[in-house]
């Protein structure tokens, strides 16, 4: 039986842990599952934590690349012979599950307590394990700590983290879910991962998401450029 620390590098899991850690709680091993689409700046955020804990965070890989699962064809239903493309936007991600959830589970051993920093207000999250091989804790629900709490918290100890400042939320780069704002982000400031979303929103089936084109985007950002 381990104890476990899912670690994802935001501000509700790096306030669990360094609370947990403050409190002396039991922890084994903790694991950040890198989907390798993450912000190019999360990465060193990762190692400034890990400077600050004195603690190795193992960081987990997916067996596969992106254009694996993204060029993959499907192989039933009406969509059969199509590749996946992205994932789309109101349906479980397949990139999580693919990607993320299924190397951490890996990891995981029946009998293992699994923690996960979902702050209070976020219980509609909490799922029940129904095969009952690891035990969920979430710390930050037990506790009555908010989003602001915990980033309150992480702002005390010195470990805010700068992408805060930039994007709306932190994830895959390639999120259809993200806001206008963060693909400007990506636009302006990271160059080739932009090509990429372009490139992959050339060949997904679906699109980026509904009634929103990358390179409607690119145009008008170009354009209010050139009025500056």
């Amino acid at each position: 039986m381990k104890h476990i620390v899912n670690f994802s590098g935001g501000k509700d899991s790096t306030a669990m842990l360094l609370r947990m850690i403050e409190l002396n709680m039991p922890i084994d091993e903790i694991v950040f599952a890198d989907t390798t689409l993450e912000y190019p700046e999360l990465y060193d955020y990762i190692k400034k934590v890990e400077k600050y804990i004195k603690r190795k965070i193992t960081i987990i890989k997916p067996k596969y690349d992106l254009d694996h699962f993204f060029y993959k064809k499907i192989n039933s239903g009406k969509l059969m012979g199509q590749i996946r493309g992205f994932p789309f936007v109101i349906t479980p991600c397949w990139i999580q599950r693919d990607m993320k959830v299924r190397g951490m589970e890996k990891l995981q051993s029946k009998g293992d307590y699994i923690y996960l920093g979902y702050a209070k207000g976020e219980e509609y999250r909490v799922q029940t394990d129904k095969t009952k091989k690891q035990i969920y804790k979430y710390p930050l629900i037990e506790w009555g700590w908010t989003e602001r709490k915990c980033l309150d918290y992480i702002k005390e100890k010195g470990l805010y983290n700068l992408l805060y400042d930039k994007y709306k939320r932190l994830g895959c780069w390639l999120c259809p879910k993200q806001p206008t704002k963060d693909l400007r982000y990506i636009f302006e400031n990271h160059p080739e991962l932009w090509q990429k979303l372009l490139q992959y929103e050339k060949d997904s089936p679906h699109g980026f998401k509904p009634n929103i084109q990358l390179r409607d985007l690119e145009k008008k950002w170009k354009y209010q450029t050139k009025l500056k």
